[in-house]
Parts: C-alpha cells; sequence; structure tokens
C-alpha cells in the first residue's frame, strides 16, 4: 500500500452512470417499460457542475448505454472536457463475478470496444465492478487484459451489513434482487491505492472510508449528513493521502421534475430535492479542491509508479 510514501495529498471525483433501469433490479421490482434518461438529467448536471468547478472526473460507463445515440453524445461532451471514460462492465450484471471467465471476458471485451472508440482509440485504463464486487478470476482478467488499475474495493463494515439485511428481508418477502452480497471479507481491505502483485501489478483505488469507524465517503452519505457531516468526516481524512468521492449519476437526480417512478424512493436521495444534493455536493468537492489535486484516475495512476 501507499500509505506511508512520498506521494503527495491527492483526490478524485468518479461517477458510476447506472442507469435507472439497474435500480429496479436491485430492489427487485419489475422495470417499466420506459424510464427516465439518466444521461439527460444526473450525467449532465454533473458534468455542468465539474465544468464549473473546473475539475476533471472519472466516468465508469456501462458501455451498452453507449450505443444510444442521444448517451453518446453526451459521454462525447465529457471526453471533449477532459474527462476519463473507465470501464463499468458492458451490460452491468450484478452476478458477473459468477459467470464463467469467457463470459467474464466477454463482459469486459465488448464494453473495451465501446468505450475505447469513444477515447479516440486509446486504450480503457481502468475498471470499476458492479456492485463492487470482485473475485480472484475478475482481477486476473483485468491484469491480464492490461487494466492499469480497478477501482472496486469498499472497505466498509456498515455498507455490507446493510447490503446483507436489505438482501436478507428481500429473500424473505420473495422480492428478486438481482444484487448478490459478493465477498465480505472486502471490509478489512486497505483504505489505500494497493498494488496486487499477483493480478499483473494491478493498481487498486478504493473507495474512500474515514479512519477507524470506516464511514463511507460516497454520494449516498454526502446526501445524508450535509455539509455539517462532510466537515466532520474531512475533518478525519486530512492526513490521508488519496481521498476519492464516489457518487452515481442518480444522485443528482429530481424525484419529481425528471419524472421517476415512486417506487425508485426506496432509494434515500430520491428523498432529498435536487438542489439541496447539488449544495452539499459543490461544498465537498470545492473543500477536497482547496488541499488536493484532483485528477481523474487514470491521471494519477503513474504517481504508483510499478510497484508498492
Amino acid at each position: 500500500m501507499f500509505a506511508n510514501s512520498a506521494i503527495p495529498k491527492v483526490g478524485t471525483i468518479s461517477v458510476d452512470l447506472d442507469s435507472l433501469h439497474l435500480y429496479y433490479q436491485i430492489h427487485g421490482i419489475d422495470v417499466p417499460e420506459s424510464t427516465p434518461s439518466i444521461y439527460e438529467t444526473g450525467v449532465t448536471r454533473f458534468l455542468d457542475l465539474f465544468q464549473e468547478l473546473d475539475i476533471r472526473a472519472t466516468l465508469f460507463v456501462v458501455a451498452e448505454d453507449a450505443l444510444k445515440p442521444e448517451n453518446r453524445r453526451v459521454l462525447e461532451r465529457a471526453v471533449r472536457e477532459g474527462h476519463e471514460l473507465a470501464s463499468h462492465s458492458f451490460s452491468h450484471p450484478y452476478q458477473l463475478i459468477r459467470f464463467s471467465p469467457d463470459e467474464i471476458e466477454e463482459e469486459l471485451e465488448k464494453a473495451e470496444s465501446i468505450l475505447q472508440e469513444l477515447r479516440g482509440g486509446k486504450a480503457i485504463a481502468g475498471f470499476r465492478a458492479p456492485g463492487y464486487n470482485t473475485s480472484p478470476e475478475l482481477l486476473h482478467l483485468l491484469g491480464k487484459r492490461g487494466y492499469i488499475y480497478d477501482s472496486s474495493f469498499f472497505p466498509c463494515p456498515a455498507y455490507y451489513a446493510a447490503k446483507a439485511g436489505i438482501l436478507g428481508l428481500y429473500h424473505l418477502t420473495g422480492r428478486d434482487s438481482q444484487s448478490i452480497l459478493g465477498n465480505p471479507g472486502m471490509v478489512f481491505s486497505s483504505r489505500h491505492p494497493t498494488r496486487l502483485k499477483k493480478y499483473n501489478d494491478l493498481l487498486e483505488f478504493p473507495m474512500t472510508v474515514t479512519p477507524l469507524v470506516r464511514f463511507p465517503v460516497i454520494g449516498t452519505s454526502l446526501i445524508g449528513m450535509g455539509k455539517k457531516g462532510w466537515k466532520v468526516a474531512s475533518s478525519t481524512l486530512r492526513s490521508t493521502p488519496f481521498v476519492q468521492i464516489e457518487f452515481h449519476a442518480i444522485d443528482m437526480t429530481d424525484h419529481v421534475a425528471d419524472g421517476i417512478d415512486d417506487a425508485l424512493l426506496r432509494q434515500p436521495d430520491q428523498r432529498v430535492p435536487l438542489q439541496e444534493k447539488l449544495e452539499t455536493f459543490r461544498y465537498a468537492i470545492e473543500d477536497l479542491k482547496q488541499s488536493r489535486r484532483i485528477d481523474t484516475l487514470e491521471n494519477l495512476a503513474p504517481l504508483y509508479g510499478n510497484s508498492g
């Protein structure tokens, strides 16, 4: 790991571009015939905010979404404005780690083909697993295929406990969630960037959690704690060399104005007005920017050399 190295303090903003139908799958709800476009709402609003704050972010793209011309135009804008497009797989199967090696590789390859074209032929540098769920086989394939980094580890006991409870409840009530718990051992993984030597020196950029209690620094928690909560959380991260704030595109939606089905009020972010969320996100990112270099994961990776 790189917790005590001479690497300067850095930060990054990443956004998972999960379309709304994936949230119906999580909650075991039938997907409506049509859902609002997350690209026209949440993704575009994030790009507007990043442009306002003059930062470059990493966008984890479910590549099949880029097959729609209207979504592709938004991603082309992101590339023009200097953001990184990274892979969130081709179709975001929550059970990806249960696929055969050939099926996993097909998901990776199909996503790479689409995203590499959007990047002007430049190879894809990074990957984030659906549901943060990784396995030795998946990591092996990422290393084999030449990825520079993975950003899937989420060392947060509270997240896994909540996820286990919700999935258990859904099972008891007969609701067929597509999500899976994955490897609970992840809660013990490092809070810091780490070289995974057995996977071709793949660099792991974890989700950021606070020291000791490992409270998550992600969009959902920011929405819940607001500006005052961010002040407390950020104060515990002052000596942490690497901080990643991870969002999902749904974090920047307006439940009423965007015409989102009330079935998705199960998502905590949907109960908070867009303006309130936007103000919190702006405040947190501006605060992070005061003390750190903010850049894409692809651009930060070279700081960590070839070994840890």
